[in-house]
């Protein structure tokens, strides 16, 4: 019974070369890693914040798919852009800036350009989640002050969810 590994210089080289890329292919991916962890410590509470609010908005508008602009007569087949637009805005209103009775697919022209276009909004809304809900959209004004834990833990948790939504919309089609 032989105890070598190789045959020849060249088998040796060889080997030698395999095991050098071995390692250097794990030191990347532990670095990556590493430099992902480094990467999310850095991110200041808005930058969280805004990846939650993305999410969310991306959930509402897939949720909406087949519904048109919230706020305009622009049917759903409609090829220009979408948006997840905020009944009440993110800025002032940090109690329902994640809540998805307050986001809805919207074009791009109304969110952007016409401030969401309020005005039609609002009865829009009334029709399709009810007055009471919409009241209550209305009634929330405390101000909550989210920190880093918590849109960590949202993000994670919907996210979680929007992959799923996403797996089950591809598996559907």
């Amino acid at each position: 019974m032989a105890l070598a590994t190789v045959c020849s210089w060249p088998c040796a080289q060889a080997l030698a070369k395999t095991l050098r890329e071995g390692k250097e292919k794990k030191a990347a991916q532990v670095d990556r890693k590493e430099t992902k962890a480094r990467r999310e410590k850095q991110k200041t509470p808005s930058a969280h914040e805004k990846e939650c609010r993305e999410i969310v908005q991306e959930i509402a508008r897939i949720r909406d798919r087949n519904d048109g602009c919230i706020s305009c007569h622009m049917p759903a087949n409609y090829n220009g852009l979408w948006h997840g637009s905020h009944f009440r805005p993110a800025g002032n209103n940090a109690a329902v800036q994640f809540h998805l009775w307050n986001i809805h697919k919207a074009c791009a022209q109304c969110n952007l350009f016409k401030g969401g276009n309020l005005s039609q909004y609002r009865p829009r809304l009334v029709e399709k989640i009810g007055e009471d809900r919409v009241q209550w959209l209305e009634s929330q004004t405390q101000v909550v002050k989210t920190n880093v834990n918590y849109t960590e833990k949202f993000k994670k948790v919907m996210g979680k969810r929007l992959r799923r939504i996403k797996k089950q919309l591809k598996a559907n089609q």
